[in-house]
């Protein structure tokens, strides 16, 4: 753990203000839930995220349509790789960078294909599929389907169908 140097009270509600320059540093947004862990001597705060808590679903899920189309595939939440399999995509536990925050936040699918996907790393693939999963209004992430080779109409049908799965165990 990092030491901030920054010392703040307990009001009489019980209630600490994280600093901005924290809250900026971990992408800590209005309205963002957070865990709450204890140790003999520690409280430690950690951003939640639903996704997170279906990591087996996660991982089987990216697999199955690895497998299935030969595509990469991944399973993000608004900050963080939690899932993916095959090449050209982020690891496991990556941060995910600006541009595709913005294409999920913007609650849309999208399709990108050739010189419009977003660059995975170092290479820069020829189709993107971008699902953002919802449930009940909210945004808890995106399913991504990454290729090599142009698009067809059955990656974006995976893409929506792995979405769909995700939030009818979110509903639950």
């Amino acid at each position: 753990m990092k030491a901030t140097g920054i010392l703040r009270r307990i009001d009489e509600l019980g209630r600490v203000v994280i600093p901005k320059e924290i809250r900026k540093t971990m992408k800590m947004r209005e309205g963002e839930e957070l865990e709450i862990f204890t140790t003999e001597e520690e409280v430690v705060l950690r951003k939640y995220s639903e996704l997170s808590s279906m990591e087996s679903l996660s991982h089987a899920l990216v697999t199955a349509i690895h497998k299935a189309s030969d595509r990469s595939v991944m399973v993000v939440d608004g900050d963080n790789v939690i899932a993916a399999a095959g090449k050209g995509v982020f690891k496991e536990g990556d941060g995910i960078t600006e541009e595709l925050r913005l294409l999920i936040s913007s609650r849309r699918r999208a399709v990108l294909s050739e010189e419009k996907c977003l660059p995975i790393g170092e290479q820069k693939p020829r189709g993107m599929v971008v699902q953002p999963i919802l449930a009940a209004g909210d945004l808890f992430g995106a399913l991504v389907v990454v290729s090599a080779e142009p698009l067809c109409k059955a990656d974006e049908q995976l893409a929506a169908m792995g979405a769909i799965l995700f939030e009818q165990q979110i509903d639950r």
